[in-house]
């Protein structure tokens, strides 16, 4: 795959995250640096969020990412087929290089749920 389409695709999963959370009345900033985006919560902490983006399932059912070197608090993991996204912090992201999740792990409640507890934190 050419560089060039990865960085577009991974630029629209970093846009489309940014979307749903302006949506949640979070501030989100897109930087070029260490992570992706700057999510300042409602209680006005900053967190640094990090986006996976995948455009396809592979060939064994599910979706694939890698999880690179940031330094982020979070991830955010987008499928953008299901147009969907999930975000899990730092601590719950045991694997080392790759990550993969099942089409069924992306639904509205579970994006909801991660939403939520962006606003739950202080």
């Amino acid at each position: 795959m050419d560089r060039r389409y990865r960085i577009s695709v991974g630029r629209a999963g970093e846009f489309f995250v940014a979307y749903r959370l302006q949506l949640a009345n979070f501030e989100v900033v897109h930087v070029d640096s260490s992570c992706d985006l700057h999510v300042t919560l409602p209680s006005r902490r900053l967190l640094r969020l990090e986006v996976k983006t995948a455009l396809a399932v592979t060939k064994y059912g599910s979706y694939r990412f890698n999880k690179g070197g940031s330094d982020s608090d979070f991830y955010a993991m987008v499928a953008l087929p299901e147009k969907k996204l999930r975000i899990f912090h730092i601590s719950e992201m045991t694997a080392k290089s790759t990550l993969t999740f099942r089409p069924t792990d992306f639904t509205q409640q579970a994006e909801d749920d991660d939403i939520a507890k962006l606003t739950s934190l202080e």
